[in-house]
């Protein structure tokens, strides 16, 4: 559907500009994904970490 609407109705310049934009808006997307990923491993190993912590004091 936004293939064909690119494709129909915008002028060539604009579609160029558009798909150019969606590139460089997906490889952001990519990247935050990343980092998103990079942090919930983080933040799972602190977790793990504090309750580990938490079960040495109790001992």
């Amino acid at each position: 559907m936004k293939k064909w609407f690119f494709d129909r109705f915008l002028p060539m310049w604009a579609k160029e500009s558009v798909l150019r934009d969606n590139r460089i808006l997906l490889r952001e997307n990519q990247a935050l994904r990343q980092q998103v990923k990079e942090l919930k491993a983080y933040i799972r190993g602190m977790q793990a970490g504090l309750r580990r912590k938490r079960q040495e004091e109790v001992k």
